[in-house]
């Protein structure tokens, strides 16, 4: 997959990073959250410099293509329960799915659905910890609110039908943009 891929299946050309010096702190495809931008149309330039910008780019193509990647995390912010459930998440292989109920189930805490849940909404670094993996026992929904339309388009990626895992459920949300 080429640059020009990534920025049509992101929807995006800049990436906004937040790095410690222990790994990939922050990723949002929504602007000006984090301390830095990655411009995908000049990442070029990064490659000559062998930076960790280019490294999150070829990380990048890599979980486009296979389903995984080799970059290194900091979730230190987090609590010893987030970050275990930022772990099984990314134990699920490629092409899986698992519901809040069945990741708790995992997790040996069979009524945490809703705490998983929570954790889930927290994922700080995007699609290197594939939450879009991770579905309501109802269905995906019909929504495009947030990051909703890069879960579809990694699901559809990993071989899912977005039809049926959408079931019956259509979000109630107030600033649900299919309202």
């Amino acid at each position: 997959m080429q640059i020009d891929k990534i920025i049509d299946f992101l929807e995006t050309d800049i990436i906004s990073v937040t790095f410690s010096s222990t790994g990939l702190k922050y990723l949002s495809l929504k602007g000006n959250t984090g301390d830095e931008f990655i411009d995908l149309k000049n990442i070029e330039k990064e490659k000559e410099q062998n930076s960790i910008k280019y490294l999150l780019i070829k990380e990048t193509l890599n979980f486009l293509e296979t389903g995984s990647h080799n970059m290194v995390l900091d979730l230190t912010d987090f609590t010893p329960f987030q970050q275990t459930v930022f772990n099984a998440v990314s134990e699920i292989k490629t092409g899986n799915i698992c519901t809040y109920k069945g990741l708790a189930e995992i997790l040996g805490k069979p009524g945490a659905a809703q705490a998983v849940g929570s954790a889930v909404a927290k994922n700080p670094v995007s699609y290197f910890i594939p939450t879009h993996r991770i579905l309501l026992q109802k269905g995906i929904g019909i929504c495009k609110s947030g990051a909703g339309f890069l879960r579809e388009k990694l699901l559809i990626l990993e071989g899912h039908d977005i039809e049926k895992l959408r079931g019956e459920y259509v979000c109630k949300r107030k600033k649900c943009c299919m309202q």
